[in-house]
């Protein structure tokens, strides 16, 4: 068997990863640099790529080879159909997106975190409301420890009209 067709698509991502992260390093390394204390230019793009290269690696290292499908029993399913796109997952992710940026702007922080989160978690067909409202919630409360206190990032927690 050829070793392309053992890679399965943990393999397949993994190696995208590692090729944008080292696109990402060497368009980096053309800026200056710099130190921790004095970051230049190319100091995100450079760490950000390094990153993409080692998750990329972490996937692919641990990725178990492919295996072809067993043969299909007939279900009386015409052959070539398929299930479709998953229209609610991608659904609600955008909308969680739009969510964060309108209520972002005239909600403020907290709000736009809650329903993004909310939002993008009901696109899972496991997730209830409650589970969504849980998982928004936890969300929220690391958010504003991160970003607002750590970071000390320039959106309003709350910003009403």
């Amino acid at each position: 068997m050829h070793i392309w067709n053992r890679l399965g698509k943990d393999h397949w991502g993994a190696l995208m990863l590692v090729a944008l992260g080292a696109f990402v390093i060497w368009l980096g390394i053309g800026y200056r640099i710099g130190t921790l204390n004095r970051m230049g230019p190319g100091f995100v793009p450079v760490v950000i790529g390094t990153l993409l290269v080692a998750v990329g690696l972490a996937i692919g290292l641990t990725a178990t080879p492919h295996r072809p499908a067993p043969r299909p029993v007939t279900t009386g399913v015409p052959r070539g159909s398929h299930e479709g796109a998953q229209w609610r997952g991608w659904l609600c992710i955008l909308g969680g997106v739009a969510a964060f940026v309108v209520l972002g702007r005239w909600g403020g922080f907290v709000p736009a975190t809650f329903a993004s989160v909310f939002i993008a978690a009901l696109g899972d067909r496991n997730n209830t409301v409650k589970s969504a409202t849980a998982l928004a919630l936890a969300m929220v409360a690391m958010a504003v420890a991160v970003f607002h206190y750590g970071l000390q990032m320039q959106l309003d927690l709350f910003a009403w009209p």
